[in-house]
């Protein structure tokens, strides 16, 4: 379980890098060209998992039974590159992060309600109180009513 913990926080610590660094390189060569960079490096690191499955397993089946839907995971991909490089230098990475952080807990809520990510977990108050904590930390992070921050 702590490796799974360690997963989550690399996860993490990896949003925030790569979007401060798609924006200095969305800054210095254009979006267009580091989002062909930065999907051809994805490509070229998918293509290496898939040999190395391959090689390790035989579920082709599995991945032919597959529906669409599941397949969005690109387009949400495609977002958070394009997002990130131009939300990062114009917000700043601390409300960028924040506001990500927000609608990340917001979205997987949503998902573990309806078990949209495979396992259905219940909306609690504690879960509904910790929503509360992030969209007062969120506020907190961006300055809303100090007068300082307009």
């Amino acid at each position: 379980m702590l490796f799974l913990y360690v997963l989550a926080v690399v996860l993490g610590i990896s949003i925030c890098l790569q979007g401060a660094a798609n924006g200095l390189l969305a800054g210095r060569i254009g979006l267009p060209l580091t989002l062909s960079i930065n999907s051809g490096l994805v490509f070229a690191g998918s293509l290496i998992w898939f040999g190395i499955s391959r090689m390790a397993s035989d579920t082709a089946p599995e991945r032919l039974s597959a529906p669409w839907l599941f397949y969005c995971g690109g387009i949400c991909g495609l977002l958070i590159l394009s997002c990130a490089a131009v939300a990062y230098p114009r917000l700043g990475a601390s409300t960028t992060t924040a506001l990500a952080v927000a609608s990340q807990l917001v979205t997987a809520l949503v998902l573990d309600r309806f078990a949209t990510a495979g396992q259905r977990f219940p909306l609690t108050s504690l879960r509904v109180l910790g929503l509360v904590l992030v969209a007062i930390g969120v506020a907190l992070v961006m300055g809303l009513g100090s007068k300082a921050s307009r």
